[in-house]
């Protein structure tokens, strides 16, 4: 009795795709069997100009599959998954990728088989085509996965203009670390440099011992320096109190000694928090403004006032990147 066999195609890598860098009329002439099964249909042609090792020699040890022409045949579109499924009906017990192929093939097309995902995979490819893959929103892992697959198959890594770098910065916010490690990994300095804001809204304790080696010791010790260099930058900006004046009717000694401590006390309650890097300026004007309004002498009013308005057009100077 006749069974229905599920065969998935990419959605761009399918046998009549129109590719770029592919001469006209040129059709796929290789198909490559992903471990999740899902199959691409692509170019020798391509991938041997692009490689340095002929795809990782599976072009030099191929695998054909022989070509049925199914009885029957329909195809579903998904673009959000990245994959085309194929129906046949079939009367062996074999696998589809050893019975069958979409029609109009020929006779035989060979088959290698790679140990990446499809997700993987398919950035592979359009990186290797040259070709935009912003539409599909891979993660973080799925970009990692192809970069580190690219010296495996002989591919260079892609240059700082490409298009995958900026994919990857669209997820600094969500995972500035991760996303600085990774470009870090790759000497990718626009990456780390535009990532590396974000990193200030999370603690370095939360720093893996993976991603730490992935961005290699001359990045972590940027990353370092960025965070620890604006604390120390706060403690120079905050440190010195506001301004005396000389005694009045109004105002003694004591009560601007007062100022001073309070000065030095909302100072050590903002080096405490958690993360005193991106301390913002309204947690600077927070703590210390209720100052101003502790004392009934105007003159240190104003010296507070002033004091503020100093600290923070300095901190909003103070380097935030890399």
């Amino acid at each position: 009795m006749a069974s229905s066999t599920e065969i998935r195609v990419s959605t761009t890598f399918f046998p009549s795709a129109l590719l770029p860098n592919v001469p006209d009329g040129g059709r796929s002439d290789l198909i490559v069997h992903t471990s999740d099964t899902v199959f691409f249909y692509v170019h020798q042609s391509v991938l041997r100009a692009r490689s340095s090792n002929d795809f990782g020699m599976l072009l030099s040890t191929q695998y054909y599959t022989p070509n049925t022409s199914p009885s029957t045949h329909r195809e579903i579109h998904d673009q959000n998954q990245g994959t085309r499924d194929y129906f046949h009906d079939e009367s062996g017990d074999s696998m589809p990728v050893t019975k069958s192929s979409p029609p109009d093939q020929g006779n035989t097309i060979p088959t290698i088989f790679v140990s990446e995902e499809s997700v993987v995979f398919n950035l592979i490819l359009h990186l290797t085509y040259g070709m935009p893959c912003s539409r599909y929103g891979p993660g973080i892992e799925v970009i990692s996965g192809a970069l580190e697959a690219l010296p495996r198959y002989g591919l260079p890594t892609p240059g700082p203009t490409n298009e995958i770098w900026t994919v990857l910065l669209r997820q600094a916010e969500a995972d500035p670390l991760r996303v600085y490690s990774l470009g870090a990994a790759y000497a990718v300095d626009s990456v780390c440099t535009q990532s590396s804001e974000h990193t200030l809204n999370t603690p370095l304790s939360s720093l893996s011992e993976a991603d730490a080696m992935t961005m290699g010791a001359i990045y972590l010790r940027r990353l370092f320096f960025l965070h620890f260099g604006r604390v120390e930058a706060l403690k120079r900006i905050l440190g010195p109190p506001p301004d005396t004046h000389p005694d009045s009717t109004a105002c003694f000694e004591v009560t601007q000694r007062a100022v001073k401590k309070a000065w030095k006390a909302a100072l050590a309650e903002l080096l405490l928090a958690e993360m005193p890097q991106a301390t913002p300026v309204s947690s600077i004007v927070s703590a210390f403004g209720p100052i101003a309004n502790s004392t009934h002498c105007l003159v240190c009013k104003e010296k507070v006032q002033e004091r503020i308005a100093s600290v923070v057009q300095k901190w909003g100077n103070v380097k935030r990147i890399i």
